[in-house]
């Protein structure tokens, strides 16, 4: 196991983004550790991509004027110019680690079609991992760190291969969640609560009622407030989850469209492709067709 270097305080990124840009490094990585109540008292932008993961604590990451409340174990991908700032808060100190990468430095390394890692570093949005997932991102970026403080030969190049890896384990294993919270309506802990369950458990026949009572409400509030706090309807927000994740599957994996519609915990392939015809104008098949995507043989008449 690689040694594992201290966290040091510190209150700001801004400065270390600016020294890079003047030094044109394409792939730099830090640790720090703030005290759990700290705000950076101002919003900062830049040119890299940053791919902050949270590993202790809890903070709120305002981009764009949208907020993202953050925990222990989140990761946040802030999109290269998004103006940005963050707010530790609670009670025990937050440990954090930032990937400061080029986007285009990555994508310019994929062998094949490099849209998928470009459309996700070029807008900004919250990654939801799973526990397995998590325990393979702080190895990675704990490997990272030590490439990073202690160089060798070859180094740059090898936190570059590494922030790539880390870019495809997100799109394989992360879910990236687009929504924030209503500026209206303001912080829900419960509705944020209820929108991580539904994203880690999003294959199994999830009900308002299993939900509603995992955040300790009764299934008509719990309606009413998260259809007030997100815009949606429980059900809506559950199909777009699935559909989300279908469409990822359609177009990195070689599934049959009846595989992938079971695996996304949709009650028929039949109902799967209505809905997936209702949100794209296109049959799940033709949608993967058109990607460019290989149909394989047995791929041909299911879907």
């Amino acid at each position: 196991m690689s040694p594992e270097r201290e966290p040091m305080e510190n209150d700001s990124n801004s400065r270390t983004a600016e020294e890079l840009e003047q030094q044109t490094v394409d792939v730099y990585v830090e640790r720090a550790l703030h005290g759990p109540v700290f705000r950076m008292s101002y919003e900062h932008t830049h040119t890299y991509c940053e791919i902050f993961y949270l590993k202790s604590g809890t903070c709120t990451y305002t981009v764009n004027q949208g907020q993202w409340h953050l925990e222990a174990g989140d990761l946040f991908i802030v999109a290269a110019g998004d103006p940005h700032s963050t707010r530790y808060e609670g009670k025990t100190s937050c440990e954090r680690i930032i990937v400061f990468c080029k986007s285009d430095v990555l994508a310019g390394m994929m062998r094949g079609d490099p849209t998928e890692v470009q459309q996700a570093l070029e807008r900004s949005c919250k990654v939801i991992l799973n526990a397995e997932t998590r325990t393979m991102v702080e190895a990675l970026l704990d490997q990272m760190l030590l490439e990073n403080d202690l160089p060798r030969k070859y180094s740059e190049q090898v936190l570059e291969l590494e922030s790539l890896h880390l870019v495809l384990l997100l799109l394989r294993n992360g879910i990236f969640s687009h929504e924030t919270m209503s500026p209206k309506e303001g912080y829900s802990a419960d509705i944020e609560r209820a929108l991580k369950y539904i994203a880690l458990n999003y294959q199994q026949p999830l009900t308002l009622e299993e939900v509603a009572g995992y955040c300790n409400l009764s299934p008509t509030y719990f309606s009413r407030k998260f259809r007030l706090i997100t815009g949606q309807t429980f059900k809506e927000h559950v199909n777009y989850i699935r559909l989300r994740q279908a469409t990822q599957m359609l177009l990195m994996t070689d599934n049959s469209i009846t595989k992938i519609a079971m695996l996304c915990g949709f009650g028929s392939s039949n109902y799967f492709k209505d809905l997936f015809r209702a949100s794209t104008g296109r049959s799940p098949r033709e949608y993967r067709k058109h990607s460019g995507l290989p149909i394989h043989p047995h791929l041909r008449d299911n879907g």
